[in-house]
């Protein structure tokens, strides 16, 4: 019962989301300063994972570093799939962008015309989640208070049915913020929208809609009953026991707040769709630019990025930047891998941007 306890633990501790190291494909061709310096940060950081640095078109950085699984001996690589945790809001964001040029839904209904179970859901609309300002509290908090009694094959059973349920009775303040507060629970009931609205699942509208059309061939969703990881892909260990297994990765933990798999070049693909007006109208990028956080980004000026961190072992950075059409993509499945030294130390570099255009705002 212990070791049980402990392994669903660190399963919904992962859900935080948000909140030697030789190059496993080291360059063959003459490295650039820039290059060199990037490399040299990555390097001298101890970073474990991936990472694609584009500037202007030119790939200035693709490379990859330590281990992807420690037991097996096997090495990450530029093509390593990685969980990407909060990035994943991202996804959903535009899922709700394209729904409203769909037709099926506008930011201003409330949610009490997709869920029941509490009083003042009319006064909090789709817009109030996007921005987070639904006034829910965090699920995942839900962790301190259930998961010493849960079995952990009795959480492999529950369904997002279950879930939302629970999130609707038992974490709805009453009311809407005024200002934004990172909470996962607002990503994860738009998760539940898109599939109302839609009528698929959320997996398969992200498939069909945003993954196909980038050309997205190595993403997917990590859980029991999803796509299976291919074989290599980054790893977390607790007592021998590998928890980035799909048998102990329950998908709808994570769902649409947190619950996708990919990989650099695949994000980087992610962002020339989103960005060059493939996805939906390149004048709707300038309407999602609103407060601090809103559609899965949080703004720094002309850059927007979104950064996400797990107790479970993985972390990742992705940076965009208008003006020079600079990308950053990090990937790691070390939860010491995307730190914040590190981005401000890559992003000085690449982008000559100060950390506190990059540090998660914390209005409340």
């Amino acid at each position: 019962m212990k070791r049980k306890n402990v392994l669903i633990l660190t399963i919904i501790l992962a859900l935080g989301l948000f909140i030697g190291c030789d190059s496993a494909s080291a360059p063959t061709h003459e490295q650039t300063e820039l290059e060199m310096q990037v490399d040299a940060i990555l390097t001298d950081s101890d970073f474990r994972g991936a990472a694609l640095i584009v500037q202007d078109g030119e790939v200035i950085l693709r490379t990859a570093y330590g281990m992807a699984d420690d037991l097996q001996g096997i090495e990450n690589t530029v093509y390593s799939p990685f969980h990407i945790a909060s990035v994943t809001k991202n996804f959903t964001g535009a899922a709700i962008l394209l729904l409203e040029l769909d037709g099926k839904l506008d930011t201003s209904d409330t949610l009490d015309h997709f869920f029941t179970g509490s009083d003042g859901l009319e006064n909090v609309t789709i817009a109030h989640l996007l921005a987070m300002q639904g006034g829910f509290y965090d699920y995942t908090a839900w962790v301190f208070s259930e998961a010493e009694v849960w079995e952990f094959e009795e959480a492999l059973i529950y369904t997002v049915e279950d879930i939302e349920a629970y999130i609707i009775e038992n974490y709805w303040s009453g009311m809407p913020r005024t200002r934004f507060a990172y909470c996962n629970t607002d990503y994860w009931l738009l998760g539940r929208i898109i599939e109302q609205v839609s009528g698929m699942s959320y997996e398969e509208f992200i498939a069909s809609r945003l993954f196909e059309p980038a050309g997205m061939t190595a993403s997917g969703f990590s859980g029991i009953n999803e796509s299976v990881l291919p074989h290599g892909f980054p790893a977390f260990y607790v007592d021998g026991e590998n928890l980035m297994d799909p048998n102990n990765w329950p998908f709808f933990f994570a769902y649409s707040t947190g619950g996708l798999i990919s990989t650099i070049d695949d994000l980087n693909l992610w962002l020339d769709a989103y960005f060059s007006g493939e996805l939906f109208p390149e004048y709707l990028l300038d309407t999602i630019r609103v407060g601090s956080y809103n559609y899965g980004w949080i703004f720094a000026g002309d850059s927007i990025w979104h950064h996400s961190g797990s107790a479970a072992g993985f972390t990742s950075q992705i940076i965009y930047d208008r003006n020079s059409s600079t990308r950053i993509i990090l990937l790691s499945n070390d939860v010491r891998g995307v730190t914040a030294n590190l981005v401000r130390d890559v992003s000085d570099a690449v982008l000559d941007v100060p950390i506190e255009g990059f540090e998660l705002p914390r209005e409340r």
